[in-house]
């Protein structure tokens, strides 16, 4: 079963197609080649922050492409580029990471491709979206996010311009800019451009890693889109899993996705390549990474995918729908097939199978004999002590691992390490808890059963039947809150019931009992076991990845709170799908052969092995690929005059735990570590963390923003601030408002015209405090007028807190910043994402 389930894995995930070289591909189909050319240029660039010089030059580089592209186009395609600028905009999305906030934006640059056959007339009028960013963090090169999929845009134009003679619809790409500082080149696009009314579904194609297979991860709410790309697939990869988690909050990240749901009503698929996530928005995330076969992947299932919808009548009819819910289940199957069923339809079949295993339960127990009911409870608890013995072991490794390693999470660089620390701990504690259970089982059967001798097989099959309850159990949480990846609770239900029934049922009371067959599982488990083992296997590593950028507040954290989340993910997985397999090791074979012994000298070696490889640093916590997230920054903290004003270097971590031997050098050049409450950051704060007094020069002091108040007054009972704001040079910042006393805000850019960017209304926060992020092009705008609205009858004493808190970011690294990051370890990489701050950060209070 275990190399059936690698097996499993190995075909769902980390098997690629060959890359095709473009004389194979033809003019008709989709080349590796050809796109891993394009994303050796793109990361040339280096890193494509919004407003950098290396963002227009990857711009440039794609128009010349599609220029290319657009001469040697088929004849009788219409193919359509444009250069788009963004006027001035705000996004405030209702829910995910950017609920709370203004997301507001100016000067973003995007490139257009509009492909329709010259022999539709109205082809025009309806249009499927294909869109991904430009932009990467100031960090990254963007060789995976999302280097990777603009890539493969760039030869999924060049193909369809060869094809595109027969469409009845249009095909359009984005190449937007301000993806990662909050959707914005997709709000842009989407409520300004003149070709916006034309969509009637969307591609998202995005990174949050390096390579691998390209997974459908968010779907719907129309299920035509998730048939067709079922149908035409030819290497689907997709999991309702992945979705659940994603909603869930499980992964601290957001996508376009939700821009052309939320804000446009729209219908759509969101495609991620996860390999190598602990690279995510770091300079690691580099081309080398993106493993041959990843490009090719998209390719094969995206390009017949958009011939089939733009050749379709029915893209036509798709409608816009404001629904939140995603409406469809689906899952591949070997990365061969794809399964695909409505919600409702899944609800029919999930609340049909419930009740129809609640009333078969009921109705055995109602026919059994007068011991059963108490049997079948104990071995419920023996069930439920295998759990908490598992859980418990797993987790008590999990916090003493910050204690007895240099770092917390020193399985980080090498995720197998996770198997022994967690994995045989909670195998091991699963045994005991069975065992135990399976002894009060057996004690009670030797007192209650007429016949002594079938208590070893009766007490088998109780055991088993308390499993049956357990996936029962699950299986019903899972439709009670409406989870899509409920088949899969469903699967380990139901098809093992089955084996059981056929294997093991009695047809006569005087049927003497027999122990358990291994039929049983041979028959029960395969199916369980090829839909659930890639997902089994994927998801704690995608989780182990994600722990580098695990402390959104930087030392905030307990050291052991990451590794508790694998270590009970890793239990979690073990108690499930071993769950069958533990009623077998209790059988007198294997107990006279030692078998169980070996067992579990095997884990606690194995675990002693882990252990030991990890506390004596036998293997490194971190690598140069696999690195801790870190931030260096230079903080001014501007006063009304130089000589209050501060300036020092913060160094801080994203990844768990304490500060460990990257510390050692920063303390022997003057830094002070440990615990913190700043620098505070407005998006986040630091909690612990390094920090240097800096010298002020001039030129940083002639740099710092200004906040000046221009009016401050009360009509009626109303009073209204007006703030100026001059961001100098700064093209990024953002604004926390008290919304304890400040009800609604408005925000002007005063040019020599006044243009609005943030109309009046009522703002709503996250614990007391409304954030305004800004991002614009190079030639955005520097001045701004900010208008805010009291709370009525609110005093300007009601609140401690400062009413406004400003950060403003450059890109640039000044001197003693460029020294800190050499006194760091290779391990230690820069971290960036939308609300952490650049290099060089301002940071301006104002009170009232």
């Amino acid at each position: 079963m275990v190399i059936l389930g690698l097996a499993v894995h190995y075909v769902q995930s980390i098997q690629l197609p060959r890359p095709l070289p473009a004389e194979e591909a033809g003019k008709l189909g989709f080349s590796e080649e050809r796109a891993m050319g394009h994303l050796k240029v793109l990361t040339s660039f280096g890193p494509k922050p919004v407003g950098s010089e290396n963002l227009d030059h990857a711009l440039e580089y794609i128009v010349r492409v599609l220029e290319f592209i657009k001469s040697k186009a088929n004849s009788r395609v219409f193919m359509e580029i444009e250069r788009f600028r963004a006027k001035p905009g705000r996004n405030r999305l209702q829910g995910g990471l950017f609920k709370g906030k203004t997301l507001a934006y100016a000067d973003l640059s995007h490139v257009l491709v509009r492909l329709s056959s010259k022999h539709s007339d109205d082809a025009e009028d309806n249009a499927i979206l294909v869109s991904s960013h430009v932009d990467t963090v100031f960090t990254s090169s963007g060789g995976g996010d999302c280097g990777s999929c603009v890539s493969s845009m760039l030869e999924l134009v060049r193909a369809l311009s060869n094809i595109a003679q027969g469409f009845k619809h249009s095909v359009v790409f984005l190449f937007n800019a301000g993806e990662e500082e909050g959707l914005d080149g997709a709000h842009s696009f989407i409520t300004q451009h003149h070709w916006n009314s034309s969509i009637r579904a969307f591609i998202d194609l995005e990174a949050m890693g390096a390579g691998g297979k390209s997974k459908l991860f968010q779907a719907g709410p129309d299920k035509w889109l998730v048939d067709v790309f079922a149908q035409t697939a030819r290497r689907p990869s997709a999991n309702i899993v992945a979705q659940d988690v994603f909603q869930a909050g499980l992964i601290k990240s957001a996508t376009d996705f939700q821009v052309y749901r939320e804000i446009a009503g729209l219908s759509g698929l969101d495609f991620a390549y996860v390999e190598n996530g602990a690279v995510y928005h770091t300079q690691n995330d580099a081309l080398k990474l993106v493993r041959a076969g990843s490009l090719q992947h998209l390719g094969d299932n995206i390009l017949p995918f958009l011939v089939e919808v733009a050749s379709s009548p029915e893209l036509a009819h798709l409608g816009t729908s404001q629904s939140s819910k995603l409406e469809m289940v689906y899952f591949d199957v070997l990365g061969q097939y794809m399964v695909t069923f409505t919600r409702d339809f899944a609800k029919l079949l999930y609340s049909s199978v419930l009740i129809q295993s609640l009333l078969l339960f009921v109705g055995s127990m109602i026919r059994a004999d007068q011991f059963s009911l108490p049997a079948l409870l104990l071995a419920a608890f023996g069930v439920i002590l295998s759990w908490i013995f598992s859980l418990s072991s797993a987790v008590a490794v999990a916090a003493l691992l910050p204690r007895l390693c240099t770092y917390s999470v020193p399985y980080l660089a090498h995720p197998i390490l996770a198997v022994g620390l967690f994995g045989a701990p909670a195998v091991f504690g699963g045994v005991i808890g069975h065992t135990l259970g399976y002894k009060l089982l057996r004690s009670y059967l030797v007192r209650s059963m007429p016949n002594s001798a079938s208590v070893t097989a009766e007490t088998e099959k109780f055991m088993f039947k308390a499993v049956f309850l357990m996936w029962l159990l699950v299986f019903g949480l899972g439709v009670w809150a409406n989870a899509g990846s409920s088949y899969i609770a469903m699967a380990w239900l139901v098809i093992p019931s089955i084996a059981y029934g056929l294997k093991e049922s009695s047809l006569s009371k005087n049927q003497a009992p027999r122990q358990l067959s291994s039929w049983t599982l041979l028959l029960g488990l395969p199916v369980p076991i090829v839909l659930t083992s890639d997902i089994f296997l994927s998801l704690p590593n995608v989780l182990i990845s994600n722990l580098v950028r695990f402390d959104r507040h930087p030392g905030g954290g307990s050291p052991w709170v990451g590794n508790a989340v694998i270590a009970v993910l890793i239990s979690a997985i073990l108690c499930l799908s071993l769950s069958y397999l533990m009623p077998y090791i209790h059988r007198d074979p294997f107990v006279r052969s030692g078998a169980g012994v070996w067992i579990s000298l095997s884990t606690i070696f194995i675990f002693l092995v882990s252990l030991s490889v990890v506390s004596y640093e036998l293997v490194p916590a971190f690598t140069k690929d696999v690195a801790k997230g870190t931030y260096v920054v230079h903080v001014i903290e501007a006063n009304m005059d130089k000589l209050s004003s501060e300036s020092y270097i913060s160094v801080s971590f994203t990844t768990p735990g304490g500060l460990g031997k990257e510390v050692q050098s920063l303390a022997e050049s003057g830094f002070t570590c440990g615990g913190t409450e700043r620098p505070d950051f407005v998006t986040f704060g630091v909690r612990k963390g390094c920090e240097k007094p800096s010298d002020l020069d001039e030129d940083l002091w002639q740099g710092r923003p200004n906040l000046t108040i221009l009016s401050d007054h009360t009509v009626g009972d109303q009073r209204t601030t007006s703030v100026l704001l001059k961001t100098m040079s700064s093209n990024r910042w953002s604004l926390s408002i008290d919304t304890d006393r400040i009800q609604a805000l408005q925000v002007d850019i005063i040019t020599e015209e006044t243009e609005m960017l943030v109309p009046k209304d009522d703002i709503a926060g996250i614990d007391g405090v409304h954030v305004l992020q800004f991002a614009s092009g190079k030639n955005g705008p520097h001045v701004f007028n900010i208008e805010l609205v009291w709370q009525k009858g609110i005093s300007a004493e009601t609140s401690s807190k400062e009413l406004l808190k400003l950060r403003t970011d450059l890109n640039v690294l000044t001197p003693d910043a460029a020294k800190t990051l050499k006194l760091l370890p290779d391990f230690c990489t820069l971290f960036g994402k939308s609300t952490s701050p650049y290099t060089l950060a301002y940071l301006s209070r104002l009170s009232l």
